[in-house]
């Protein structure tokens, strides 16, 4: 009965629906539907996007648009706010280790579970992807953008994501070796990258954090400063947070410029990258879930023990942070991914352009899922969150109505004691004529 009743109204509701709905749907859809003009674009005119092809895109889009993304940051997020959030050492502790040591190990698990099972479909390239995909570091563009337009804490999300790729070049080799080389199974794929190839690494990382966020986000931060009215109108005026999401497209596009270009995608049979985005697809949601839950269930866990309690509060955050927390912990970064590859297997003769191109297919893949996924999960976030924000609106508002009464009451004491002065003043003039008048009289008689 439950069942007809759902089907009827669900019926009903598709019949309802205007030519107006249907606009307002794919709408919202919007950036989805742009990505997916974006890598159709890739696939038919490869050179146009690619690294070192017609645009210069290592330069044009690489750099510039996350640059963009990051001044847009710093020209609408107000510093105390980013400077009470960098001390928040709670919130960088269990995003961390959730980042890297949690994701890493779970994917380090199921990884040597396929290997066990001896899967012709998932080669040994494929599944080293895997481990490569879970030691990375969280993307530095797009959790900043799905964060805003989830109305979580992006303040947050911009230091974590600048923590996490600042410790990537260390942290990233020592659990993608100390994972490989667990098991002689790996054998070829157990990294062994020089220290001339590290030291180039590390070189292009901060190299690419001081060009593409704290130059930005300080030149943001300065501007927002000096001239917060007229910013704040440019924001509301041409929406200029909509723009990180274009810059975000533009990525994308450029990365599948890149795969089609090399063939990427062509060394693997249509059965293995279906497995791929089936486990991509798989891992994300168990990772956005369980970080929800550990974050957000725990609020109704208490214990007697307080040391016990005290742990698991530990892992307590409000909805804006737990937010942030969501979105950093299943995303991965190819743009530091595939350096990393290059850096880790620099002097390993039996890995070939091949290979490396297998092994990147995984965080690839995993690249366009999670962007999916969590511009998907939005409106969820949203709708979920909006009870804090209107509750911090409420108090917000007491606040200020308060500070306004407090002025109002020392304005009207203030009026009141010079009033009470000026009539000091009358009397004492008042009583020095009456001792005037006096003296006259007597002065008259005698």
């Amino acid at each position: 009965m439950h069942l007809k009743t759902f089907v009827s109204q669900s019926k009903q509701k598709i019949k309802s629906l205007t030519f107006k709905d249907v606009c307002s749907f794919l709408l919202d859809q919007w950036f989805l539907i742009c990505l997916g003009i974006a890598i159709l674009i890739a696939y038919l005119v490869p050179n146009l996007g690619r690294k070192g092809g017609w645009v210069a895109a290592q330069y044009s889009v690489i750099y510039v648009c996350p640059a963009l993304i990051f001044f847009i940051s710093g020209l609408t997020m107000d510093t105390k706010t980013l400077i009470r959030t960098a001390a928040l050492f709670r919130i960088h502790l269990v995003a961390q280790i959730m980042s890297y040591m949690y994701t890493s190990a779970i994917w380090f698990g199921l990884t040597t579970a396929a290997v066990a099972a001896h899967d012709s479909h998932l080669n040994m390239p494929v599944l080293g992807g895997f481990i490569l995909l879970g030691c990375t570091p969280t993307t530095i563009g797009s959790n900043v953008v799905f964060t805003r337009s989830a109305n979580g804490n992006h303040a947050a999300t911009l230091i974590e994501v600048t923590i996490a790729n600042l410790l990537a070049p260390v942290l990233s080799p020592a659990l993608i070796s100390m994972y490989m080389s667990s098991s002689p199974a790996w054998g070829e794929l157990t990294p062994s990258g020089g220290g001339n190839s590290y030291s180039t690494l590390y070189r292009s990382v901060f190299k690419q954090l001081g060009l593409t966020v704290f130059v930005p986000l300080a030149v943001g931060q300065i501007l927002h400063q000096f001239f917060a009215k007229q910013i704040k109108w440019l924001v509301d005026k041409f929406k200029i947070n909509k723009f990180a999401s274009v810059f975000l497209i533009l990525i994308m596009w450029s990365t599948f410029s890149s795969c089609f270009y090399t063939g990427a995608f062509s060394s693997t049979t249509p059965r293995t990258t279906a497995l791929v985005l089936m486990m991509n697809m798989g891992l994300y949601w168990l990772f956005l879930v369980s970080t929800l839950l550990i974050t957000r269930g725990s609020h109704k866990l208490r214990f007697k023990n307080k040391y016990l309690d005290a742990i698991v509060g530990f892992f307590r955050f409000n909805k804006r942070d737990t937010i942030a927390i969501c979105y950093v912990v299943p995303a991965k970064t190819p743009a530091l991914g595939v350096p990393l590859i290059n850096a880790l297997y620099a002097n390993h003769a039996g890995v070939t352009d091949q290979v490396r191109q297998m092994l990147q297919i995984p965080m690839i893949l995993y690249q366009i899922e999670q962007l999916t996924f969590s511009s998907s999960s939005v409106p969820f976030f949203r709708r979920w969150v909006q009870d804090e924000i209107d509750a911090e609106k409420e108090e917000e508002n007491i606040r200020l109505a308060r500070e306004k009464g407090n002025a109002q009451g020392s304005s009207t004491t203030s009026s009141s004691e010079v009033a009470r002065g000026s009539e000091d003043v009358v009397d004492v003039i008042g009583s020095i004529d009456s001792d005037k008048k006096i003296i006259e009289h007597d002065m008259e008689k005698q």
